[in-house]
């Protein structure tokens, strides 16, 4: 029975992960706590020890899932050397919160809660760590409801640059870091340089991206010189014109703070955002000199 309940907890997990859910399997026996009676003296005598053996080795089982999922960073494809655009950040968010939505209600069931009391009442040493385990669910989901909340608005600006002729993505700029300052401003969670470097690094991406769409190998070096010469020309313009107006933005981030709020600069090197469309802007230059 043993092997059977912990061949049935794996499989629960791995749907759950297939799923892009932490799911938190229960304990065998958990079920014989809905029938015990607290009112009664001595609980140890009332309760199989082995069954708050097994909810002690549920919880710090699903310690190490929850870890897992805590420990997880929208920054790891940019780490991991990819070159990821916005949209990545968006799903990443929206994906944590929906999962840690879901271990937040698994920890917050009545079954779940009964074991906790169950913990308390014999006076378990796993009982706080349960406990820490649960504030920092409910931390994270606090955090993770905030950021996808206030990135929602990018979708549009996002979704606009990707279906609009590369040429036109120009007056699209400023709206686009516009919003960037207002989650800068209003997040709570998604104002630090970590995370705004990343979400900037993930616009220039996404910007190369449409930029070399835009501009057609082929075409380049098969069509006319002029006309070929006028698209690397273009595109040089809008990518320093979108650096221009980063910096702009930078500048004049008081306006998007209220009186009474503590501005927050952006006080990390433009290096950090810039350096891998630097590099295509240097390459732009170099096929245009050839050209």
């Amino acid at each position: 029975m043993r092997h059977v309940h912990s061949l049935k907890s794996n499989i629960f997990m791995i749907v759950g992960q297939v799923k892009g859910k932490t799911l938190l399997p229960l304990p065998a026996g958990s079920e014989k706590v809905e029938c015990i009676d607290y009112e009664k003296e001595k609980i140890e005598e009332l309760v199989d020890k082995s069954v708050i053996h097994a909810i002690e080795s549920a919880v710090i089982d699903w310690s190490y899932q929850i870890q897992g999922a805590l420990k997880r960073e929208s920054s790891e494809p940019l780490l991991q050397g990819s070159n990821p655009n916005p949209k990545v950040e968006l799903e990443f968010w929206k994906s944590r919160y929906d999962n840690l939505e879901c271990i937040y209600n698994q920890l917050n069931a009545r079954k779940v809660r009964n074991m906790a009391e169950l913990l308390d009442r014999v006076q378990s040493s796993y009982f706080p760590s349960f406990k820490a385990m649960f504030r920092d669910v409910a931390a994270a989901l606090s955090e993770a409801q905030d950021i996808n909340l206030h990135l929602a608005p990018l979708q549009h600006h996002l979704e606009e640059i990707e279906t609009v002729e590369f040429s036109e993505v120009k007056s699209l700029v400023s709206s686009l870091l516009h919003v960037v300052c207002l989650i800068w401003a209003t997040s709570k969670y998604y104002n630090t340089p970590a995370r705004i470097i990343v979400l900037l690094q993930e616009i220039c991406n996404l910007l190369i991206q449409q930029a070399r769409n835009y501009l057609n190998p082929e075409d380049i070096l098969k069509g006319e010189t002029e006309e070929s010469l006028g698209k690397v020309q273009e595109v040089l313009g809008i990518l320093n014109h979108f650096k221009q107006t980063f910096e702009e933005r930078r500048q004049n981030l008081y306006i998007y703070f209220k009186p009474d709020q503590e501005m927050k600069e952006w006080d990390f090197q433009s290096l950090l955002v810039f350096a891998r469309l630097d590099s295509f802007l240097r390459r732009l230059e170099i096929v245009a000199v050839r050209i």
